[in-house]
């Protein structure tokens, strides 16, 4: 304790504090005197009708745009050729191919390069997903994919709302996006389809979109809200005030409103506009000199903060990050070596290195057990294989001995040479190359073949880019075992393939047989593949997929594993799962 009160008398504590005393007091002094005195002037009044001029022509210029645009719109409805393309199209003389031709033909004359469209749809009453008609305004940043997302996400909206419309021209608000919406009717005012057209916000509401100030925008048509330039919260009071009037303004708790209304013939535009904390929104005229000596006064102080709250606390908070994250990614035992001048990090600091190392101390301890263990699981479930295949390998070549020649029976031993190579580990290899693994498949395979003839075809697809990650030591062989005699052996004859493939960290190989599953076969399968089955009380014909899967899933992980399930075609697959992760050694 006595070599940590040498590296400072005084505790951050004490420190920060001084610092927020000197840095601070003095400021709010001079803030608090300068605010009085502002707020005191005439000015608020002057920038207030300044303000609500520039909201009046700004409103007017939105609404003379939404008007042409509206213009544009009707135009639809005294243009025969879309409803005489709909009467023939609805008399059968005409296919709807030419009535979706005859909407493009005048979306596009009439709106592709109108800047106040991004979209345009003509939709008709008799089958809206399927004869509707739709273009794009690529020059301002309209696109197809504008199109798909209105049918994927608005179009109910829109439909709802067109069916309150009459004749008049609606505004339809889905999700911030603003729709022009207008039903088409034919001579008799029967409804034929619905236009709708996207807005383009900027062209309408630009003036609202980038404002000067802190502030938010809330603009109004009809019934439908848009939030255009941040999000408004009002209270009661001034909702129902600026309701009653067509323009005017509320100041409350240091916030400005601004409310205009123009009526239309077609619609009622109201924009309301708040201003956050007037005071420091507007100039400050013959004040900014005294601030700009404040700032130049302050601007030493907070170099001062900074400077000292870095090297304090940031420094050392760093340094034990860094020694975090090194402990996190494996780096066992790492030890801080910044020196703390404040005797809180100090501690801190000596304390986190002594448990980093007593950290890495039990930690190797308990991976030398762990990896004990897991090395006796895995040659336990090996063990397993052996006494069951080499009955039935030996028992085939005693059959080809008494009725065969000596050349089958030397080939055959060859192979069972190999086999019983990769079975006894002579050099304890828990994992091969894929290669090799696939040499103890084609010597089982050779041996089986001479059981089976030509009633087993094999049809083996291993890219060569995979045939050199390593794999469990026979991992494939009890599985393409399991496929012949539940498959081939059970039908007569049949083929069994065997692909493979990488996906990110993943290898996978799959054996697939014509055997089919019966219901029965199912539910032993789910029995087998469960994780508290023990293959150390089962049969040695059940051992085959629950030992490769169990193994599986102690070298690799939960994610790895085997199984099985039916393909289309009535086919059986088996499919293992192998974490290679970012392997790129091979095993020789």
């Amino acid at each position: 304790m006595k070599r940590l009160q040498k590296l400072s008398k005084y505790s951050i504590q004490l420190r920060m504090i001084g610092m927020m005393l000197v840095c601070w007091f003095v400021p709010f002094l001079l803030v608090a005197g300068v605010a009085g005195y502002y707020m005191s002037g005439n000015y608020f009044d002057i920038q207030v009708k300044a303000q609500r001029t520039q909201l009046k022509f700004d409103s007017e210029v939105c609404a003379d745009r939404l008007n042409r645009l509206i213009d544009e719109a009707k135009k639809i409805s005294y243009d025969k050729s879309i409803e005489e393309t709909y009467t023939a199209y609805q008399e059968k003389t005409v296919g709807k191919e030419a009535l979706i031709v005859s909407g493009n033909a005048y979306l596009r004359d009439h709106y592709s390069r109108n800047e106040g469209f991004q979209t345009a749809v003509l939709w008709f009453q008799d089958s809206p997903k399927t004869i509707n008609c739709n273009v794009y305004n690529e020059r301002i940043q309209g696109s197809y994919a504008q199109v798909r997302q209105y049918w994927k996400e608005d179009h109910e909206t829109v439909r709802e709302y067109a069916e309150k419309l009459n004749t008049e021209t609606g505004f339809c608000i889905a999700d911030g996006r603003i729709y022009m919406v207008r039903n088409l009717l034919n001579k008799s005012y029967e409804k034929m389809g619905v236009l709708v057209l996207r807005l383009n916000k900027e062209y309408c509401f630009g003036k609202f979109l980038n404002p000067l100030f802190d502030t938010s925008v809330t603009i109004q048509l009809n019934d439908s809200k848009a939030s255009v330039a941040g999000e408004l919260m009002e209270g009661e009071e001034i909702a129902q005030y600026y309701h009653q009037y067509d323009s005017g303004y509320v100041k409350k708790k240091g916030d400005l409103y601004l409310y205009q209304k123009l009526d239309q013939p077609s619609y009622d535009l109201e924009v309301l506009v708040k201003y956050n904390n007037i005071s420091s929104s507007l100039p400050f005229y013959g004040y900014q000199y005294i601030i700009i000596g404040m700032v130049i006064f302050l601007i030493p102080l907070l170099l001062y903060v900074i400077r000292t709250f870095r090297k304090e606390v940031s420094l050392p908070i760093e340094a034990m990050m860094t020694g975090s994250k090194e402990i996190e990614q494996g780096n066992l035992g790492y030890q801080v070596t910044y020196k703390a001048e404040s005797s809180e990090f100090a501690y801190l600091i000596i304390n986190f290195n002594r448990m980093s190392e007593k950290l890495k101390e039990q930690f190797q301890h308990i991976y030398e057990e762990e990896l004990a263990l897991r090395d006796a699981r895995i040659m336990a479930l090996q063990s397993h294989i052996n006494p069951h295949f080499m009955n039935n390998t030996l028992e085939i070549i005693n059959w080809e001995a008494r009725l065969g020649g000596m050349p089958k029976v030397s080939k055959m031993i060859e192979a069972l040479s190999t086999l019983m190579d990769a079975t006894i580990d002579r050099k304890k290899e828990h994992e091969v190359p894929l290669s090799k693994e696939m040499a103890y498949v084609q010597a089982y395979l050779y041996i089986v073949k001479e059981r089976f003839g030509k009633r087993l075809t094999v049809e083996i697809n291993l890219p060569e880019e995979i045939m050199e990650f390593s794999v469990p030591r026979l991992i494939l062989q009890p599985v393409i075992e399991n496929a012949i005699e539940h498959g081939v052996a059970k039908r007569g004859n049949g083929i069994v393939k065997l692909d493979g493939w990488r996906e990110q960290d993943y290898l996978y190989l799959e054996v697939a047989n014509d055997g089919g599953l019966t219901g029965e076969e199912k539910e032993k399968i789910k029995r087998l593949l469960t994780p508290e089955y023990d293959t150390s009380k089962e049969s040695s014909g059940n051992l085959g997929i629950a030992n490769v899967n169990q193994r599986l899933k102690i070298m690799y992980g939960e994610n790895s594993g085997l199984r099985i399930f039916e393909k289309e075609g009535g086919q059986v697959a088996t499919r293992l799962t192998i974490y290679i992760g970012k392997q790129t050694k091979k095993i020789q």
